[in-house]
């Protein structure tokens, strides 16, 4: 049995990292990563679906950048930089990877925002020689300054990502990506829901609606608000707002009106079809 080498292992990785956020190139990025890939990040859906997937919601400006890779035994362990992804702050990750039969099976990571010249107690940049410049894909939301639709769609895909089979998903992580401490999920004109009350809602829909999918059918953007037009599907296998499971499922509307503050989601104002959704389901 011919074991890859280090250096062989390096050099696949960097490879599958380059195909799959700097290219787009899902087709080959298909052929580095396994279909059983497991995933351990607090940020990603699992499997490679999930990765795939979390990609193509994020705006075409993202890219992966590698300062350190090291490998040991079938373990590469990279250093680098995700800039372009319409968030306030480039990250810097640390991802373990494990390669099994030439290909990506299992993935850790740890992301940390990058902190500026300003920022760092230590005066050295997290990331290379130099700190990094700030563009108009990583620099902060500007109060007043209209978001763009890529950046309303980085935004708001970790909330999205936490509707999709949430009972798999670090939901509180997904939401704490996504939304500020203080965020308010309003589901009347005066009655709303906290970041970590939201939390539980979408743990307990997951528990109710294992296959819960929700997905963004339309996106528009009016100063530093973000208008989404959703689209809910699932079939419940628990009692699902007073309806018994038939084994039937819903295929809904959902539109969500958030307001953007520092980068993150402040308020929501979200009206559901869950009407419709009881009666496709037979109550």
């Amino acid at each position: 049995m011919n074991i890859p080498s280090a250096e062989e292992n390096k050099s696949l990785v960097l490879e599958a990292f380059d195909a799959l956020f700097n290219k787009r190139d899902y087709a080959k990025a298909a052929e580095f990563w396994s279909e059983t890939y497991i995933q351990h990040s607090a940020h990603i859906g699992p499997g490679r679906d999930g990765l795939f997937n979390l990609v193509r919601n994020l705006p075409d400006t993202l890219r992966y950048e590698n300062a350190v890779v090291l490998a040991e035994g079938d373990r590469v362990m990279l250093h680098g930089r995700f800039s372009g992804h319409g968030r306030p702050r480039a990250w810097i990750a640390a991802d373990i990877v494990r390669i099994e039969g030439g290909r990506l099976v299992e993935h850790w990571d740890v992301l940390q925002d990058e902190a500026s010249a300003v920022e760092s107690k230590s005066g050295l940049p997290m990331f290379g020689n130099l700190f990094a410049e700030p563009d108009r894909h990583s620099a902060p939301v500007v109060a007043g300054s209209p978001l763009t639709i890529e950046e309303a769609r980085a935004i708001v895909a970790p909330l999205y990502d936490a509707l999709n089979e949430p009972a798999k998903k670090d939901v509180a992580a997904l939401l704490a990506n996504a939304a500020n401490p203080d965020y308010q999920s309003h589901h009347t004109n005066e009655e709303w829901l906290s970041r970590d009350q939201l939390g539980e809602i979408f743990k307990n829909m997951g528990s109710v609606i294992p296959d819960l999918r929700w997905t963004i059918e339309d996106i528009q953007t009016f100063g530093d608000q973000i208008v989404v037009r959703g689209k809910a599907t699932g079939t419940p296998t628990g009692e699902f707002w007073g309806a018994k499971p038939t084994g039937r499922g819903f295929n809904t509307m959902a539109i969500d009106i958030f307001t953007v503050k520092n980068g993150k989601l402040a308020t929501a104002y979200h009206v559901e079809n869950w009407m419709t959704a009881l009666q496709q389901i037979g109550k």
